[in-house]
């Protein structure tokens, strides 16, 4: 990048700073990406534990006749 910023006519010096900030902004853009990629796959899992469970549970009358 810093080639690049330089070939634009910046001098070296001046060329590295956007080139640093740059770099930064692709990184924090990369980790936010996989951060909501993780946070999909955790609530992915979670739903597929989850419904097993709901399937087992059973179904109660609401109505009708009390044991006793």
């Amino acid at each position: 990048m810093t080639k690049s910023f330089v070939a634009q006519g910046s001098s070296l010096v001046q060329a590295q700073q956007p080139a640093i900030q740059w770099v930064g902004q692709q990184v924090q853009s990369q980790a936010a990406f996989l951060a909501y990629v993780d946070a999909s796959w955790v609530l992915m899992l979670r739903s597929l534990a989850a419904a097993p469970l709901a399937l087992a549970l059973r179904t109660i009358k609401l109505c009708g006749p009390v044991r006793g």
